[in-house]
């Protein structure tokens, strides 16, 4: 595992001759086995933030280090889109064994595919198309796919944005468990407040870049969305929001 430290990270982008500011002066820390979820508006940065980790793009200013007991050093760092972008000529299996293409150990990779394939409910779709799929399955395989990696942390962009309701609440209480198992590092974004407090240990609330408020939830997993403790969190990110 490992954890992820970001101080005064900035991003700069040029439009047109303008320089427009992704995100301004971000210093956050990712408790290493910690969940954390980012929430905010569109177009507040939370998105860049995560392509920042994910080393899709460079910052302009300031530094982000991934630290394994202490010392900084480059871990695996898996991420699960929006989309799932499963390589449609693939089987379920083969999609999830993809970053196994390149390794000897091919008995370990089947046990590790059947382990998470099981996990996911996935067993009897192992031999479906992408194109068979429906939103959920196609987003379980895609987190299938990045738990195959074993990353050290797990950056996660909307991943159920496009799902319907009942998928979605399904899908939150299936990452929840796998966390609870596995304890990875996790950075979950999303534009959702409940989803936030259902999911979070730590929320980062950003707006216009910035981060604008940081909370510790002390609730239990499960959560139960309608109890006094869980909406008073809500109220807090949305009104830390309006007041902006």
């Amino acid at each position: 595992m490992a954890g992820v430290e970001i101080v005064g990270l900035t991003k700069e982008y040029n439009v047109d001759g303008k320089t427009f500011t992704a995100l301004r002066n971000v210093s956050i820390t990712l408790p290493e086995g910690s969940f954390t979820v980012i929430v905010g508006k569109s177009g507040c940065g939370k998105t860049t933030l995560l392509r920042l980790l994910a080393g899709l793009e460079t910052q302009t200013a300031g530094n982000i280090s991934i630290l394994d007991g202490g010392t900084a050093q480059r871990n695996r760092i898996g991420i699960v889109f929006q989309e799932h972008r499963l390589m449609p000529w693939l089987t379920v299996r083969e999609n999830m064994a993809f970053s196994f293409a390149k390794r000897q150990d091919h008995g370990s990779a089947e046990y590790i595919v059947s382990h998470y394939l099981q996990v996911l409910g996935l067993e009897q779709f192992q031999n479906a198309y992408p194109s068979q799929l429906s939103g959920g399955m196609a987003q379980r395989v895609a987190l299938g796919r990045t738990l195959c990696y074993d990353p050290d942390i797990i950056l996660m962009d909307e991943p159920f944005g496009a799902l319907d309701y009942f998928t979605r609440k399904r899908m939150q209480q299936e990452i929840v468990d796998i966390f609870l198992m596995q304890k990875k590092t996790v950075l979950f974004v999303t534009h959702d407040v409940t989803e936030a407090v259902y999911l979070g240990q730590n929320i980062i609330v950003m707006d216009a870049g910035e981060v604008v408020k940081e909370l510790s939830v002390k609730l239990e997993y499960h959560r139960n969305a309608v109890s006094t403790e869980f909406m008073a969190i809500q109220s807090e990110i949305l009104q830390s929001l309006s007041a902006r």
